[in-house]
């Protein structure tokens, strides 16, 4: 209630009783009790109004009127048409889908070389140049 802790009504209402008297705390709390009941009617009184005329304006709202479907001309139940070739005029992208991608440049083969290898002689400080 109010963020009140058992305590604090506790003090409260020693206070309450040490201001007011014992012969006119009764009559306080009556009066207190009338106020808080006639200012929760005026409350939900206030909202139900509220709610009554937010939803009555949804209620009142002309809803859209939607035609039921007419049916179109009879399909003759005859053989089924032959599907028309795809071109390029009857189906979107299909130029595009047609071309055909340039044929990959070969990439040339490689070469192998040969680098002959020289063993190097070889002294007791490591290998030796030519001189």
């Amino acid at each position: 209630m109010f963020g009140l802790g058992f305590g604090e009504i506790v003090i409260i209402l020693v206070l309450a009783l040490v201001l007011l008297g014992p012969q006119k705390l009764p009559e306080v709390a009556k009066q207190l009790g009338k106020g808080l009941r006639d200012f929760k009617r005026a409350t939900d009184d206030l909202k139900g109004q509220f709610e009554r005329e937010l939803y009555a304006d949804e209620s009142k709202a002309p809803r859209p009127r939607v035609a039921p479907p007419t049916a179109a001309a009879p399909v003759a139940a005859g053989a089924p048409q032959p599907v028309p070739p795809a071109s390029v005029d009857n189906v979107p992208g299909l130029d595009a889908a047609l071309v055909e991608a340039a044929p990959p440049v070969a990439a040339p083969a490689p070469v192998a070389v040969e680098v002959p290898v020289v063993p190097a002689a070889a002294g007791p400080d490591g290998p030796v140049s030519p001189a």
